[in-house]
């Protein structure tokens, strides 16, 4: 069975922005998980503790999640195709 680059691409993207969405207003709005969340956020270029930082990184997984579930659904195909080794 094939995957579809597009659409794991989109989902991998979705769900990537979702859970830094849902982790930062959370963070934002109570202040749990602050370091937590200041910590991974140095993963990130331009990210600060703060909404504005809440956009670039959920942009990032976006893009990031996107270019990742492409990548790793074109590599899984790539291999489909390929006969076993004997």
């Amino acid at each position: 069975m094939q995957l579809n680059p597009k659409a794991l691409g989109l989902t991998a993207g979705v769900l990537g922005g979702a859970f830094w969405l849902v982790a930062m207003v959370l963070s934002l709005l109570t202040g749990f998980g602050e370091q937590t969340l200041t910590t991974w956020g140095s993963w990130h270029p331009l990210f600060t503790y703060g909404w504005v930082g809440m956009i670039v990184a959920v942009i990032e997984h976006l893009i990031g999640g996107y270019i990742v579930g492409w990548l790793f659904a074109t590599v899984y195909n790539q291999f489909l195709k390929q006969p076993p080794t004997q």
